[in-house]
């Protein structure tokens, strides 16, 4: 795939260098430009709420949060040790809250924490990646922070189709692995 990705942006390069020189010397700096402004900008964005996620790690919130989400892990992965869960809660909190930068260290220590050192994919190590993959969020605030940045006159306005979405995806994402579970092991 990466060839095939490389061939169309050296053909479209080349095509852009014969047909318009100076349109793709500006165009590529445009680009170069837009870049770093844009990852100069989602660094703020994500350092505004890992610190945020560090207030509500020492203020208790995100260890409330982690509670509220044991139950529904405890249910979804049995099996898993309680520091795992712990784990998957503070994952599935973070993504409910919009912050997928602070909740990925956490997910990539509960994959970890499941697969015991294992190189097949267990059960619950592919439903928690479905999970996280659908991302059920209640507050996408980085995307919220990215629309705001882009000028957007309401930048909260996906706040209802992205609960809904990703809710809806999320069920369909646990039903459709809990079905191959069973039919894997008929």
């Amino acid at each position: 795939m990466n060839v095939v990705f490389f061939l169309l942006f050296f053909t479209s390069l080349a095509y852009m260098l014969f047909v318009n020189p100076a349109g793709a010397v500006s165009a590529a700096l445009a680009g170069a430009e837009n870049a770093v402004t844009l990852s100069i900008k989602m660094l703020s964005v994500y350092a505004l709420w890992l610190g945020v996620l560090g207030v509500m790690r020492k203020n208790g919130v995100a260890a409330f949060l982690s509670k509220a989400f044991r139950p529904l892990t405890k249910r979804l992965f049995k099996g898993e040790t309680e520091e795992t869960h712990s784990l998957i809660s503070q994952n599935l909190a973070a993504n409910f809250l919009g912050i997928g930068s602070a909740a990925t260290p956490l997910g990539i220590e509960a994959v970890k924490a499941m697969q015991g050192g294992e190189g097949v994919a267990k059960d619950n190590t592919v439903l928690f990646v479905v999970v996280n993959a659908c991302g059920v969020q209640l507050l996408p605030a980085t995307i919220i922070a990215l629309r705001a940045q882009a000028g957007s006159a309401s930048p909260a306005d996906i706040l209802l189709p992205t609960v809904l979405s990703t809710l809806v995806t999320a069920v369909i994402g646990v039903v459709l692995c809990f079905l191959t579970r069973k039919r894997a092991k008929a």
